[in-house]
C-alpha cells in the first residue's frame, strides 16, 4: 500500500503480482480477472487485500494474479522433482489440482512490459491473469519434466484429500488470460522453460 500511494504521488506506474488463491478453486472454467474473489486460506486472503489496497491507493497499476511459478532459483515444485528423481522409483503426486505453470522469467518480462504500456496507456490500468500455456494438473507437470529429462521414475497419480496439507489449496486454477493482449502480452508456453532449471549459473542457489 505505501509503495502504490508513493506510486500515485509520483505519477509512476505500479505493477503488483497477486496469485490464483484469491478465488474459491471450485468447477473447472478459468476464472476471470473480474469474477468475485473468495479465498480459502491466510494466504489468498493476505493478497486479496494487497489488491484492494493498490486499487485504493489512486495508482495507475497492473495487477498481475498469476500461479505455479517455477525458475532456477528457490523452491519450487520443478526443482524438487528434479532432486527426487535422482533417488526415487516412485512418486505419488496430486491429480486433481490443474493450473498454468508460469516461468518467473515470463512474470518479470511482463512486468516489464505493462510498465511501458501503462506509461503510453493509463487506462488500461486494472487488474489481469498471467499464467502459462497449456493447464496441466501437478502429476501430469511432473510427468513433462521427467520426460524433459530422461528420468524413469514412475509417477502415480493421487487425489488431494489423500495428501492432506496444513493449508486447504484451490483444485481449480485455471486463469482466463484472454485480456493480456491489451498490454500486448500472451500467455508462455513453460514447457519451453524447463531446460533453465539447470542453468550452471543457479545451481549454487
Amino acid at each position: 500500500a505505501a509503495m502504490a500511494r508513493a506510486c500515485a504521488e509520483l505519477e509512476i506506474p505500479f505493477v503488483h503480482i497477486s496469485t490464483d488463491y484469491v478465488f474459491d478453486g471450485e468447477g473447472t472454467c478459468p476464472f476471470a480477472p473480474g469474477d468475485e474473489t473468495a479465498p480459502k486460506n491466510v494466504y489468498g486472503r493476505s493478497k486479496e487485500l494487497g489488491e484492494q489496497l493498490v486499487r485504493d491507493s489512486g495508482a495507475t497499476h497492473a495487477i498481475f494474479r498469476t500461479s505455479w511459478v517455477f525458475s532456477p532459483y528457490g523452491q519450487n515444485f520443478p526443482k524438487t522433482m528434479l532432486k527426487l528423481f535422482q533417488s526415487k522409483e516412485r512418486l505419488t503426486v496430486v491429480s486433481d489440482q490443474v493450473g498454468g505453470p508460469t516461468p518467473a522469467r515470463a512474470i518479470a518480462e511482463a512486468c516489464v512490459t505493462a510498465m511501458k504500456a501503462l506509461v503510453r496507456s493509463p487506462e488500461l490500468s486494472g487488474t489481469y491473469h498471467l499464467s502459462g500455456y497449456p493447464d496441466t494438473s501437478w502429476s501430469d507437470f511432473a510427468r513433462t519434466i521427467a520426460k524433459r529429462f530422461e528420468a524413469s521414475t514412475e509417477i502415480v497419480d493421487i487425489l488431494t484429500r489423500e495428501f492432506p496439507t496444513p493449508a486447504k489449496r484451490p483444485l481449480n486454477s485455471r486463469l482466463d488470460c484472454s485480456s493480456l493482449s491489451k498490454l500486448g502480452l500472451q500467455r508462455p508456453e513453460w514447457e519451453g522453460f524447463l531446460g533453465e532449471l539447470t542453468d550452471k549459473r543457479c545451481e549454487n542457489d
